[in-house]
């Protein structure tokens, strides 16, 4: 059976946590969401992907806003000092001081495929 990429799961992970906070852990897109996520494999990211092309843009929108910021969350460093971190203070640096950790590429299940 085929498994998908660590950076995909990894991505699927957040996709999967942003999900079960919008929409409950009960949603039928959440749950197949989760079962992606927990088992990798691409059958079970395929079904996600069609459940989740059915959900309201209303709906889609908030989850991606939740990943976007759960995302960037997962960047940031655990590794506090007791010295001030300007760089995240600054809101007007705060995107582009977190854009450098972010990989170039979108998760392969987020790009439009022909089914």
């Amino acid at each position: 059976m085929s498994q998908i990429d660590p950076l995909d799961r990894r991505a699927l992970g957040i996709l999967s946590s942003a999900m079960n906070k919008q929409l409950g852990v009960s949603n039928l897109v959440s749950r197949e969401v989760d079962r992606a996520y927990r088992s990798g494999e691409i059958k079970d990211v395929t079904r996600a992907g069609l459940l989740f092309a059915t959900l309201p843009r209303w709906q889609k929108v908030d989850v991606q806003r939740e990943a976007h910021d759960k995302a960037y969350s997962s960047l940031k460093r655990t590794d506090k000092n007791s010295e001030r971190d300007w760089e995240s203070i600054l809101s007007d640096n705060q995107r582009k001081y977190l854009d450098d950790g972010l990989p170039g590429k979108l998760p392969s299940f987020l790009m439009d495929r022909d089914v």
